[in-house]
């Protein structure tokens, strides 16, 4: 499609706009995720397994609401999806700042459950309009997306850094503070979003079980669910079992190679998968991204020592830089802009899916065999997967 000057003009503002959101939101409110189950452990007297809890809460209701949303809310438009998506990202910070004078159980379950709707519907408002620009940008929806992707990475790596500065220096009755700069630190994201331009009325297929069951049905759409849950395993893997084998193995000096490179990489990287998505396609980004976690994962198995788990961190960064980049080109380009949400949705679930299983599974596989034995399964699981991505070229005229 010919790209008119108007048309480019809007897609910069949008596009900046919409990254800038991101980076914010994500630089607080996201980042927040890091720390929050040892700061559950610390402010309130809840068991281990309560406190992870509620991170297996905030996806499951996000794999529930990517498409839940679409049935409850359907004449919102995408930017009132990513508006009032990124006030629930916000409102968690704010009631996580003040659990230690409420420190109930139920109440933070259903906070994560309201910021797992809300962060969904963040994502599918946000995701859509993306889309809809890189229609306008001659179909570049890899780009569109990778530039996102690197916003809200840019905005993790550095709200990390900066709370966990203030999660180590701070005692545990003033730790609540780490939750209240990380909503004055998202609450200028909530400002940004609010002068986004008007998305217009929407047009979206309601979702329906046989709607799902159709999509699902379709080869192109399950390779791509099928790496979605793949990779969201290596998620959870990186952020728990991987960060404690580096601790154990190599002393605390070397964590930030999980802590840091992981998500450095991930920032790096994610415009450049994208822009290859538009370039290379699909199969070939999606089978170099899983090739190389196998390398990696490898890579700790047979050669012990902190410098190959740095490679590792860097090739599952590398890895994760490429999967959900390229499950929304994936949307983008296969589906008509009315069946996006629900295309996108059903993918998406898969991945909410492989974090919720990561998040429960991971502890007790990694109590079963040895590290270097689940890190050896990985890595020939993560070959198949480079496999499978092959046979996308198969089903690259397919619509969704």
């Amino acid at each position: 499609m010919a790209q008119s000057p108007t048309a480019g003009v809007h897609f910069r503002r949008d596009l900046y706009l919409l990254s800038g959101t991101f980076i914010m939101v994500f630089m607080g409110a996201g980042a927040q995720q890091a720390y929050l189950v040892p700061y559950l452990s610390r402010v309130t007297h809840w068991s281990s397994l309560q406190c992870s809890s509620i991170v297996a809460c905030v996806y499951l209701s996000m794999m529930v609401f990517r498409l839940g949303n679409l049935r409850l809310f359907p004449g919102w438009s995408d930017r009132r999806y990513t508006i009032v998506g990124a006030l629930g990202y916000l409102g968690f910070t704010v009631l996580m700042a003040l659990l230690p004078w409420v420190p109930y159980y139920p109440l933070a379950v259903i906070g994560a459950w309201l910021w797992g709707a809300a962060a969904s519907m963040m994502w599918t408002g946000t995701s859509m309009q993306i889309l809809r620009l890189s229609d306008l940008a001659g179909g570049r929806h890899g780009t569109g997306m990778g530039i996102l992707y690197t916003s809200l990475h840019a905005g993790w790596l550095a709200g990390a850094v900066v709370l966990g500065i203030c999660y180590d220096a701070l005692p545990t009755e003033r730790l609540y503070l780490v939750y209240v700069i990380a909503a004055a630190i998202t609450l200028p994201g909530n400002l940004l979003s609010a002068f986004l331009p008007a998305s217009g009325r929407p047009s979206r297929c309601l979702p329906t079980l046989a709607g799902v069951v159709e999509v699902l049905s379709r080869p192109r759409a399950q390779i791509a669910a099928g790496l979605q849950f793949m990779a969201a395993l290596s998620y959870g893997l990186i952020l728990g079992a991987f960060t404690r084998y580096v601790e154990t193995e190599y002393g605390t000096e070397w964590i930030w190679v999980a802590v840091s490179l992981y998500p450095a990489t991930l920032m790096a990287l994610a415009w450049v998968g994208g822009a290859l998505n538009d370039r290379i396609g699909q199969a070939p980004v999606l089978a170099g991204g899983f090739l190389a976690g196998s390398l990696g994962l490898g890579a700790t198995v047979l050669w012990h020592s902190p410098w190959s788990a740095a490679f590792t961190a860097f090739a599952l960064g590398l890895l994760n830089s490429t999967v959900s980049v390229s499950a929304s080109t994936i949307v983008g380009k296969a589906a008509d802009p009315e069946r996006r949400p629900l295309v996108y949705g059903a993918v998406f679930a898969c991945r909410d899916l492989g974090i919720v299983t990561a998040a429960l599974g991971g502890t007790a596989l990694s109590r079963a065999m040895p590290m270097s034995t689940v890190f050896a399964v990985f890595a020939v699981v993560f070959l198949g997967c480079a496999i499978l991505s092959t046979r996308l070229s198969r089903y690259a005229s397919q619509s969704l």
